[in-house]
């Protein structure tokens, strides 16, 4: 009889220890990885490339109901974590500035540049943009995260930029959903969604993507193309999946372009496709460099500049060569890792902004629609290669533009961008990258200027209608052709980096964020920095008239 007893004893504390172990956080995270594995990658455990954020951490403590700072950034975009590490700067030791974002503790800080892993960095096509007082930020961020040139690893980003506010003094605070509350055309507070807690600021900082806190407080805003055309009110450019891809180097995918290249009856095949749905000049601009090979562009980094690769997939595939709805495979940046793996940006899909604003509500998840293609994706480099190629979906999808705020101090245009941006008194930088329209616009009806080199001021991400908020990003006051270039994440962790300081003098002066001049955050800069900035803008229309381009 005791021997039975301890048996069944022995079996009670069994399942007791097993009920423990299912009840705990790490076999929960466990089973919900597994549960949404990516079904382009269901063989391969995906956290040997990317950290998985889906599952709630325990809640972070709060030391009171209220938290008073003098800057709150919203938000964990680069440009954003550059605006709080530059307020803290400007305000120095006792200055109290915040990273607030609505996402778990677990997940990578960075955003677009992590989490929708955009591995491939566009730079400044200025060439001594470094020197440059406004650029010391993002060059610090690239020297911490060891990108070799132009391409950044996200765990390795998320960790560099995470020592970088630590060595700031810039708390940051997670799982947090601001809601704000606007009295007088100013930010009263603004109240944590999850907790029901209160946070102050003398200034607000958006950097969410689609402007979040921004229309939250009532700005208004352009949506898609409209301010350069109404009739592309909703429409804009494709967004793209950019997956890490394993068990294929460089070296395999220049033989896929060879073989493609030499083989004629596919080539007859690719020429047709793209004549059946093009007209004679844009079938001649797609099919130009086609026997360009592979380019190493850096050292870490490569454009694929035919379109060959692509389009044998459309005909393997039978899919329209088409961007104007559906799946494209465009030419494509590819960053090659110290780990073998690589990152390919050139998988466009097309959806109206409507859509697309769903999408971001949703936290820019891949839909079905895409996680499809890129199992089709996945099979096809298998079969060209003959090797076990592996495509790893990261947690968020690029979204290049949905909108645009309306209300700020000076909107920046496209026109002013061509004439060389805005004047030297309103300006704390220059920069220089092409109209990049990725995906097409329909009804866009407008030349593409000529790359631009501009000047860029903070008005045109001050808010007119609510005295202490910002908007850097994408999202910020840019109009017509201007979102085409405004877009691009290099400029905005720049502007990221003015509109801190702008923050932190409006704190030191006890003055509203929006009266701040770039003039002053410009002399600033040079203070912190001990540099001094050179304004490069110029005229890049060549004595065209763009009159169409607004």
């Amino acid at each position: 009889m005791p021997f039975t007893f301890k048996k069944l004893a022995a079996i009670a504390i069994f399942f007791v220890a097993v009920k423990i172990l299912v009840d705990s956080g790490h076999f929960q995270q466990a089973a919900n990885d597994i549960t949404h594995r990516n079904p382009a990658s269901a063989t391969s455990d995906t956290e040997t490339i990317r950290q998985k954020s889906s599952s709630p951490p325990a809640a972070e403590p709060h030391k009171s109901p209220d938290q008073k700072f003098d800057v709150v950034v919203y938000g964990d975009e680069v440009p954003g974590i550059c605006a709080a590490i530059w307020a803290k700067k400007t305000l120095g030791e006792k200055g109290k500035v915040a990273v607030v974002r609505s996402n778990y503790a677990t997940a990578l800080l960075g955003g677009v540049l992590t989490r929708g892993g955009l591995g491939y960095v566009d730079l400044d096509k200025i060439p001594d943009w470094y020197r440059q007082p406004y650029a010391q930020c993002f060059r610090e961020f690239l020297d911490k995260a060891n990108v070799p040139e132009s391409c950044l690893e996200p765990k390795t980003a998320d960790k560099a930029l995470r020592e970088m506010l630590s060595e700031a003094g810039v708390k940051l605070i997670s799982h947090s959903t601001l809601t704000p509350h606007v009295v007088d055309k100013k930010i009263e507070y603004a109240e944590v969604k999850e907790s029901n807690i209160k946070i102050q600021a003398n200034s607000f900082i958006d950097v969410t993507q689609d402007a979040e806190l921004a229309r939250k407080a009532g700005l208004s805003y352009y949506t898609g193309y409209e301010s350069q055309n109404i009739k592309s009110k909703n429409e804009t450019l494709a967004v793209s999946v950019v997956p890490t891809i394993t068990g294929l180097t460089m070296a395999d995918f220049r033989k896929i372009e060879d073989d493609i290249l030499y083989d004629t009856p596919l080539v007859e095949k690719i020429k047709a496709s793209i004549t059946k749905y093009k007209d004679p000049a844009s079938t001649e601009f797609w099919m130009r460099n086609f026997l360009s090979p592979i380019y190493q562009a850096y050292r870490d980094g490569y454009n694929i500049r035919s379109v060959a690769i692509g389009a044998a997939y459309h005909v393997d595939r039978n899919l329209p060569f088409t961007q104007d709805k559906g799946f494209f495979f465009d030419k494509a940046n590819v960053c090659a890792y110290k780990d073998n793996s690589l990152s390919w940006n050139g998988f466009l899909f097309k959806y109206q902004v409507d859509e697309l604003m769903k999408m971001e509500a949703n936290g820019r998840k891949p839909n079905a629609e895409m996680v499809k293609e890129m199992s089709h994706l996945q099979e096809w480099l298998q079969k060209k290669s003959g090797k076990d190629v592996r495509v790893f979906i990261p947690e968020e999808i690029y979204i290049r533009q949905t909108l645009n705020v309306r209300d700020v101090v000076a909107p920046l245009s496209g026109k002013e961008i061509i004439k060389g941006g805005t004047d030297a008194e309103k300006s704390i930088g220059s920069f220089s990258y092409d109209f990049d329209l990725r995906g097409g616009v329909k009804d866009l009806e407008s030349r593409i200027p000529p790359l631009p080199t501009y000047n860029f001021g903070i008005e045109s991400a001050l808010a007119s209608k609510v005295s202490n908020l910002a908007i850097v990003g994408r999202s910020s006051g840019y109009v017509g052709m201007a979102v085409s270039v405004g877009r691009i994440a290099t400029v905005n962790i720049y502007q990221g980096q003015g509109v801190g300081v702008a923050a932190g003098l409006a704190s030191k002066l006890g003055v509203p964020l929006n009266t701040i001049t770039s003039s002053k955050t410009r002399e600033t800069l040079e203070t912190l920095t001990g540099k001094t900035t050179y304004l490069s803008g110029r005229d890049t229309s060549y004595g065209v008239d763009y009159k169409e381009v607004k």
